[in-house]
């Protein structure tokens, strides 16, 4: 791991203090254009969401107005009952993604998978860095503003589901 991912995870409290978690949850109240254009309005506007640290899985409770639960995980998402009955399953959900075009409705499933994998991502970053086999590393800073910034480029590998296998983060730390 390079200086700026170890620099940004101590910024952020250390590994040692994020390891003594297993999950993290964050409550939710949001909207947006782009559950509506894939026929999801409302189904995400007032949930909680809970991450695994340790594996990856996410779970938004509730999922739409059913009382239903969603279940991320990186092959498989599902809607269960608040037991945890198992209401409806999709295998191997990216798939069912292809030949998608912005304008294309999602199934309340491929929003869970959608939305499982995003928040997954986001609450456990910046502590993914040091992940066994994701890649780090420094590019030219960025400048903004008036503002210099250092940026992280980083590489997921295969086996974390995410959006995109790679992105850069621009304001992680400010440059000095």
């Amino acid at each position: 791991m390079n200086e700026l991912a170890e620099h940004t995870i101590e910024a952020h409290g250390g590994l040692k203090h994020w390891g003594q978690f297993e999950t993290v949850s964050a409550h939710l109240v949001q909207g947006g254009a782009l559950w509506a254009l894939k026929g999801q309005a409302g189904t995400l506007d007032n949930t909680t969401v809970t991450v695994g640290t340790r594996s990856e899985w996410a779970s938004h409770d509730p999922f739409g107005a059913s009382g239903a639960r969603s279940r991320f995980e990186p092959h498989m998402v599902a809607l269960e009952s608040s037991t945890g009955e198992v209401l409806e399953e999709l295998r191997e959900p990216r798939a069912s993604f292809a030949g998608h075009a912005l304008e294309t409705p999602w199934s309340a499933l491929q929003l869970a998978y959608f939305a499982g994998c995003a928040m997954w991502t986001y609450l456990n970053t910046p502590f993914l860095l040091a992940h066994p086999g994701v890649l780090s590393k420094e590019l030219s800073p960025w400048e903004e503003n008036g503002e210099t910034w250092r940026r992280l480029q980083v590489s997921y590998p295969n086996d974390i589901a995410t959006h995109s296998s790679t992105q850069t983060y621009t304001s992680m730390v400010r440059a000095c």
